[in-house]
């Protein structure tokens, strides 16, 4: 058993020197976790139980230490191998089976020899000093982030999601901080400036869901449908912590509503929820100890509907995952979207019974399909199902294709079986490997015998396990309206779907058709004249839908028209022909604005901003001009209250107008623009120190003076660094960011990151471009997962010149053997910087 007495560090002590068993050993011991180390050690480990301590002292910069007894059974005769990122002077002392004895720590491994084992029970003890990186730790609190592969960062253990286990932990910690887990804690003992915490043993599992935060934190709790539910939070604004009561009741909503729809009782012994500032994620699925972004779950005091949506859906989506992801877990992380898409597809289905009010098709269609095209129309785009040969490089996969691509795609899959033998074969897999490990095609085959005629097995080929959407045309000949689906990446692929087509004579719609799209080409009989086709006409469509010639002027004159719906679907298919060059962006932006002045509908109007936020950026000159001008009145004019706070939140960073800037700079001196929030003033204190160089410390100065949170005033003191207009020392700022140390808290490394980046400070941030990209790989190993992309974002997004897309193509032509998932990266954030390149490379085929 685990020895709890406050840590002692001595050498190692030899036992044994054995000859490493075998080639195996040398063969799968490459850094990180390799998927033929994972298949190993599945067959011949199990029954596992961790009984861990950590030692975590009051100073930030003391080291936290830690033991362990790992105890398992052992099948055959292999050697034994434990993951541990560390250094050697990190491991201080390995006990086998009662015997001290010396091992080897290579490439990120602990060996034990198979001589040192026994077939059956082992118990492994060991004490280290803890690795910090995935600690996360801060000057009065830290908190675990293991996912995918970071435990091992902490402590030795087989890190892998398919190796489940039982945790019991044990913190030692300052007495003031408190301490909260997966589990309960049962015991507390005092001893002087410390406390000792005991929590009882988990149920299984995977080591990536394990967790833990300690320091000081506020509490608050309640009690719904017989449930406790509990919050710890840093927060100390009154009017933000008025929101708990709304935050409990959608947590609260979201586990009945799962509870009834699976037919599973909750699964996980408490509901923790920990809210903290800086964090790198919007929430992490931590069973029975969720974590939170501050700015995700508390809002403004006028948040507008997409906040308020998207903080129900985080939690909706955090509690789908007890079910999907940490009753039943993928066996290897290339099936990683299969936690999220049911995360992401049952946070959807949670929010109509929230928000009834609210029309959920467009909101999908906002949420998930228009920002999986972003991501699939770019050379970046890849397969749902991802292949991953190591788990080190499990943080790639992540993006909008898993996030957003993943949900239509299930909603396709729902639509092709019928949603009662969906329901039913979702209900069927829970059971079946509840607390264990599946795949997809282990969900696939159950789904399949609820409806063998849905052909998913084909189905999930084309849309999971193939990159890329189908392009669909559409023309009418003679009395027949003609659809037919192509690849781009000419593989014969078929993507079975349904959606609308609707045809319009003198701009009236006179027939709209359901289109069942099961194979290459599909003809449907019309009734009367068709001088324009609206394509995707419900947006239930997924693809390039290109509008034909005599179509294209007429639908930007028509998109005004129809229900909220096909106001959103037309939105959306203008806006994907203008990234395939049918329409320019200058056509597109007049006719955005002219029809936002109008728009009624809060969820369309936003849509319609993202849009005109990306197509303001392309232009210059008068055009631009005029379209920062009207922006500006429509943010002070327009009926909709979200509408003008997005408009103003969106000329922040977009305006070159002086007027426009002056203008700003008047709603920040007086703080009467009640829409905005301390965040938003904030922001914009940056983006007017850059636009004011010549007052910008007068504006900083007095932006830090407002702030009166202690979390708040410690991120603007690292991001307002950015603004200083001295290009020698944004040089140095910029330089230090390559090192790993000074990027610890990634949210406010990338906003840094964006203000040197700025558009208007183009061309000297240029400068910047070439090592930036030549320290991604280094983000990457160093970073979580949402860190690279994040990182590229900040260090493209803001530039359009000939020059920078030069750099970024001659990195991409002088690195052919860089790695794929981080190239696709790179490719997919550099699409519209590399725009006229991919628009040739990209163009759909002819019409087949």
């Amino acid at each position: 058993m685990l020895n709890l007495r406050l840590l002692t560090l001595f050498p190692l002590f030899a036992f044994a020197t054995a000859a490493f068993s075998d080639n195996l050993t040398d063969k799968i011991t490459s850094p990180g976790v390799s998927i033929e180390l994972a298949k190993s050690r599945k067959l011949n480990i199990d029954d596992i139980h961790y009984s861990l301590k950590f030692n975590i002292p009051i100073q930030e910069k003391e080291n936290i230490t830690g033991e362990e007894d790992i105890a398992f059974k052992r099948k055959g005769s292999s050697d034994i191998i434990l993951d541990f990122k560390a250094s050697p002077s990190q491991l201080k002392k390995i006990v086998v089976n009662g015997k001290n004895v010396i091992c080897k720590l290579k490439n990120e491994h602990i060996i034990i020899p198979s001589n040192l084992a026994k077939g059956g029970e082992n118990i492994i003890h060991l004490s280290f000093i803890v690795g910090n990186k995935s600690l996360n730790r801060n000057f009065d609190y830290l908190y675990t982030l293991f996912v995918p592969d970071k435990a091992r960062i902490a402590f030795p253990c087989f890190d892998q999601p398919d190796m489940k286990a039982r945790y019991k932990l044990c913190l030692n910690i300052p007495r003031q901080w408190c301490a909260v887990s997966n589990e309960m804690a049962v015991k507390e003992e005092l001893n002087n400036d410390y406390k000792t915490i005991y929590f009882s043993e988990t149920p299984l599992l995977s080591t990536y869901l394990f967790a833990f935060v300690a320091g000081v934190f506020k509490s608050s709790s309640c009690i719904r449908n017989g449930r406790c539910i509990k919050a710890y939070y840093r927060e100390t604004d009154s009017t933000k912590l008025a929101q708990l009561d709304t935050i409990f009741n959608e947590a609260s909503t979201s586990i009945q509503w799962m509870e009834n729809y699976t037919k599973i009782p909750y699964p996980f012994t408490k509901y923790d929820i920990i809210i903290l500032p800086g964090f790198q994620f919007g929430g992490m699925e931590h069973a029975g100890a969720i974590l939170f972004n501050d700015k995700r779950i508390f809002l403004g005091k006028h948040p507008t509907p997409d906040e308020r949506l998207d903080r129900l859906e985080l939690i909706s989506h955090e509690t789908s995952h007890m079910w999907f992801g940490d009753l039943v877990t993928m066996k290897w992380f290339n099936d990683v979207w299969t936690k999220e898409v049911f995360a992401n597809y049952m946070a959807a289905k949670i929010s109509r019974e929230l928000f009834p009010d609210i029309n959920h098709d467009l909101n999908f269609l906002k949420n998930y399909q228009i920002p999986a095209l972003a991501e699939d129309r770019t050379l970046g785009t890849h397969p749902i199902q991802q292949p991953l040969e190591n788990l080190q490089d499990a943080g790639l996969l992540y993006g909008n294709i898993i996030y957003d691509k993943a949900p239509v795609m299930m909603r396709k899959l729902e639509q092709q079986m019928g949603s009662n033998s969906f329901q039913e074969g979702l209900q069927k897999y829970l059971k079946r490997y509840a607390y264990n490990n599946a795949t997809w095609d282990n969900l696939i085959e159950i789904l399949d015998k609820e409806n063998p005629k849905a052909k998913l097995k084909s189905f999930s080929f084309a849309w999971v396990k193939q990159k890329g959407m189908p392009t669909i045309y559409a023309k009418v000949q003679g009395s027949s309206l003609i659809i037919s689906q192509s690849d781009a990446y000419h593989r014969d692929c078929i993507w079975q779907q349904r959606f609308k087509m609707a045809l319009a004579n003198n701009g009236i719609i006179n027939q709209i058709i359901d289109v069942n799209m099961q194979n290459k080409k599909a003809i449907y009989t019309i009734k009367d004249n068709c001088q324009s086709i609206i394509p995707n006409y419900d947006g239930s469509g997924y693809g390039t839908f290109i509008i034909d010639d005599k179509s294209t002027h007429q639908l930007l004159a028509q998109w005004t028209k129809g229900n909220d719906l096909n106001r959103e679907s037309m939105l959306m298919t203008i806006y994907e022909n203008y990234q395939i060059k049918k329409l320019d962006a200058d056509e597109c932006t007049k006719s955005f604005l002219e029809g936002l002045e109008n728009e009624k509908n809060e969820l369309v109007a936003s849509t319609c901003c993202n849009y005109l936020s990306n197509l303001c950026f392309e232009l210059s000159g008068e055009s631009r001009n005029e379209a920062e001008e009207m922006m500006w009145k429509l943010s002070r004019t327009h009926q909709i209250m979200s509408c003008r706070q997005k408009l103003t939140r969106m000329l922040f960073s977009l305006a070159t107008n002086k007027n426009i800037i002056d203008s700003l700079y008047n709603i920040w001196q007086d703080t009467k623009d009640k829409t905005l929030n301390e965040d938003d003033y904030m922001s914009l204190s940056y983006q007017l120190a850059i636009r004011k160089p010549e007052i910008w410390k007068d504006i900083l100065t007095k932006e830090r003076i407002r702030i009166s949170n202690e979390d708040r005033r410690r991120e603007f003191d690292y991001i307002s660094r950015g603004c200083n207009p001295d290009a020698a020392e944004q040089k140095r700022l910029f330089d230090s960011l390559l090192e790993e140390e000074n990027r610890k808290i990634e949210p406010w490394t990338q906003k840094l990151m964006g203000l040197l980046n700025c558009n208007l400070r183009e061309p000297n941030s240029n400068r910047y471009i070439l090592p930036g990209l030549n320290e991604l790989q280094e983000v990457q190993r160093t970073g979580d997962i949402f860190f690279p992309k994040g990182w590229l974002t900040s260090l493209l997004s803001g530039h359009k010149s000939y020059e920078a897309k030069e750099i970024v193509e001659n990195f991409i032509n002088t690195h052919p053997k860089y790695p794929k998932a981080l190239k696709n990266k790179m490719m997919q954030v550099a699409y519209q910087l590399l725009k006229e390149k991919s628009r040739t490379r990209t163009t759909p085929d002819a019409e087949p």
